[in-house]
């Protein structure tokens, strides 16, 4: 007789009677079929050889026995590098990815078990098992080196933990229930141990305990054990240390004393962002999130809903209950992070996933049952040709979203990172120093140079991470060179240029950063800058194209930003050299392709691209070309939803459009609340409309930190005369002109004071 404890489903649905021996002998055919299924095509589509994003940084802590981006990972490094011992063929980024592909195709299998443990249904367990292993984000993110799939399956075996537990309870099996929380604990200690991130849903594990038995659950015996258990679990943290005093060729963050092992384990040098986006914002967000169930789950994603609505229609709510505080535990963090939208998407969604995957099972499970009961009266042959009809839709649902992704997934012969890194190494000159300021860029770089030995004299430098410990570019910034001022406001990129590129080759591969005090020459996959009014240095321009480069890899994001960075960088070039026709021609091209039928807008490249839409704005602002600048811009938010842009709000308000240009500058500015340039823009779209109150107090807001601004100055002398203060305006024109006696704005002043004159 099954047992009701942990059922959403009243009755066994798609198997209730097999015999017993039969019934287990169906669980290990189908487990291994559907792990034999997932891994195989993991396997296929598997990259052999470093791809974008974190994989180069992983593939180097693992290569070195070192340490990687906090909070450290240390059990995916330590794990990673033993499977590629274990594993005598391939690229260690095969092994790696094949490893990412093994613990994605485990978990597969565990999903299937958590909805047979909750409804007693093969075929639902089954469809969700392979909806999981095939969604885009997560079957994406595990046919590379990464670490999403460690951090599912640990989760999943949270769950069946949990859901062991108190069948064990309910059996008067207690020494087995309580090892079952032992190693519950085990794995939340484990799961901490590769992203601590598993800390917001273990609340909802705690609802799980309360509403069983919390008695048996915090009893002395079991607080202890599981304590023990967790501190065993978080042990992979002592590698951390341990791999950094061993003084690796590759130690991030050199955690080798008490202070850094402490910041690397709390991502010290990657915090920010958590719940720092606008609340204001958050339904939109969140309307995207569930539109996003549509493309994860193609054609099928309508059996969420039925999931979900299934399991709350029975008497028993624990878990349905636990199941929505679990979803929302995992979404708020990710919904609330401030961080580009694309990137979140590609990121931090798999937990959530994975729990609409069970309510993918949760709905084909009870179609199974829907028609069983239907047909419960029937002939034999019928009802059982009516369930295997459901059954075989209901498992060709999944595999139409493998058919949909597997090509968009492909990286068995992925290489656009490795080339472009090789273009930019063979293409600068010798001891040269590349600024970067992109992930998709340095780690493509360095591995490059760590696996293949490569223009290992060239110095890639991070902006971001310049003065991280263990990472190289700290005496680039300590450097002055003579004569050199340090302005403020100058962010590290700009300082690490200034006081370098006159001494040493520099190079950067940043496209959206333009100086017109620069002299950039364009190189393909490069720009060499050198100080404005030099000469520029006699240099070989590198290649400008990827190999591969044809329409299929299109589908990917960040092969689409590799393949245009030529181009942008010499629109970029263009622009800092003031021919602006060349410039918006280029971007007119670059930006639409990349753009141009893209499947889900993921991962860094779509937020970069968004940022040109700026570049490509000011230049069409430039020619007065507004509306071109208004009907342009409005397309960004198809690769970044959150897209929000001073130059489009200056173009609303050039045109007259000032509620719109309000509506922009608000919007920007809640997500920039302390860019002076956005408030003093603000402050001159109300002077057009004679709101000089409204003016006034963002004027005030930015003086009141900035004093050096002397447009703020400038603009401020307008609001008060305008208000009748003639004498505190004439101050202002004044602070104007001494601020910089020769711009502009001064000969501006010098007109006003001639008018308050006479």
């Amino acid at each position: 007789m099954q047992n009701k404890t942990s059922s959403i489903f009243p009755i066994p649905l798609a198997a209730g009677r097999l015999p017993g021996r039969l019934r287990e002998n169906s669980h290990a055919a189908i487990l291994g079929s559907l792990f034999v299924t997932s891994f195989v095509l993991h396997a296929t589509a598997a990259a052999r050889t470093v791809t974008f994003s974190d994989s180069g940084d992983f593939l180097m802590g693992i290569k070195a026995v070192g340490n990687v981006h906090g909070p450290g990972y240390p059990l995916y490094i330590m794990t990673a590098k033993l499977f590629s011992w274990l594993v005598p063929f391939g690229s260690l980024a095969f092994r790696v990815s094949l490893y990412t592909g093994l613990l994605a195709s485990v978990t597969a299998c565990l999903v299937y078990w958590i909805v047979y443990r909750l409804t007693h249904s093969r075929i639902g367990g089954v469809a969700a098992g392979l909806a999981f292993a095939f969604s885009y984000t997560f079957f994406y993110q595990t046919v590379i080196p990464e670490t999403y799939s460690l951090s599912a399956l640990l989760i999943a075996i949270m769950i069946i933990m949990a859901l062991r537990w108190e069948r064990m309870l309910h059996a008067g099996r207690k020494e087995s229930a309580d090892n079952a929380l032992c190693m519950f604990a085990l794995a939340f200690g484990l799961s901490l141990a590769n992203h601590f991130s598993v800390l917001f849903i273990l609340p909802a594990f705690f609802f799980f305990a309360v509403d069983t038995n919390w008695r048996e659950a915090f009893a002395p015996r079991n607080l202890i054990r599981m304590i023990a258990f967790f501190a065993i679990g978080l042990l992979p943290y002592l590698y951390i240390p341990v791999a950094a005093f061993r003084g690796p060729a590759y130690n991030y963050g050199d955690p080798s004393t008490l202070i850094r092992w402490f910041h690397h384990m709390t991502a010290y040098y990657q915090r920010g962002g958590l719940f720092g986006y606008p609340y204001r914002f958050l339904p939109g967000r969140l309307g995207r999130y569930f539109s996003s169930l549509t493309t994860e789950f193609p054609y099928f994603w309508w059996l969420v809903p039925l999931g979900f609505l299934a399991s709350l229609g029975k008497r028993n709510k624990k878990y349905p209950v636990f199941l929505m505080f679990l979803f929302l535990l995992a979404l708020i963090p990710v919904m609330t992070y401030a961080q580009i939208e694309p990137v979140l998407r590609a990121h931090f969604y798999n937990e959530s996933y994975m729990i609409v995957s069970l309510w993918i099972g949760f709905g084909v499970a009870f179609l199974v049952w829907l028609v069983r009961r239907v047909f419960e009266r029937a002939d034999r042959l019928v009802e059982y040709t009516a369930i295997a009809a459901v059954s075989c839709i209901a498992l060709l649902c999944p595999l139409s979203a493998l058919v949909i992704h597997y090509d968009k997934v492909d990286k068995s012969d992925y290489t656009f990172a490795r080339d472009m890194a090789r273009d930019m190494l063979t293409t600068a000159d010798r001891d040269g120093v590349i600024i970067v300021d992109d992930d998709n860029v340095i780690f493509p770089l360095m591995y490059t140079q760590v696996d293949e030995k490569l223009r290992t004299d060239v110095r890639v430098v991070s902006a971001i991470s310049a003065g991280v410990p263990g990472f190289q570019g700290s005496d680039l910034l300590s450097y002055t060179p003579p004569g050199y001022v340090s302005l403020a406001g100058n962010d590290l990129y700009t300082q690490l240029i200034d006081r370098n590129f006159g001494r040493l080759p520099v190079y950067t591969t940043v496209p959206n950063i333009i100086h017109y005090d620069w002299n950039s020459t364009w190189l393909g996959f490069l720009v060499r800058v050198s100080p404005g009014g030099s000469v520029g240095p006699a240099v070989r321009p590198g290649p400008t194209r990827l190999p591969g480069a044809d329409t299929r890899v299109y589908k990917d994001s960040d092969a689409r930003s590799a393949i245009q960075l030529p181009n942008a960088l010499k629109a970029s070039v263009l622009y800092g050299q003031k021919e602006y026709s060349g410039a918006g021609a280029i971007y007119s091209n670059i930006i639409p392709n990349f753009q141009k039928n893209i499947y889900v807008p993921t991962l860094y490249s779509c937020g970069s691209y968004s940022q040109l839409y700026d570049i490509w704005g000011d230049i069409l602002n430039l020619q007065r070309r507004y509306n071109d600048t208004i009907s342009s811009l409005s397309k960004a938010t198809v690769i970044d939803p959150d897209y929000y842009s001073t130059t489009l709000a200056r173009a609303y308000s050039a045109v007259g459009r000032y509620a719109d240009a309000l509506n922009e500058f608000d919007k920007y500015l809640a997500f920039q609340p302390n860019d002076s340039s956005a408030r003093t823009d603000l402050a001159d779209t109300y002077i057009k409309i004679n709101d000089y109150q409204g003016a006034s107090a963002e004027l005030k807001r930015v003086l009141n930190v900035d004093q050096s601004n002397q447009r703020a100055h400038l603009l401020y002398a307008r609001v008060l005369f305008n208000e009748g203060s003639g004498a505190e305006a004439r101050r202002e024109l004044e602070k104007t002109i001494n601020l910089d006696p020769a711009s502009d704005e001064a000969n501006t002043a010098r007109e006003y004071l001639k008018r308050l004159s006479q």
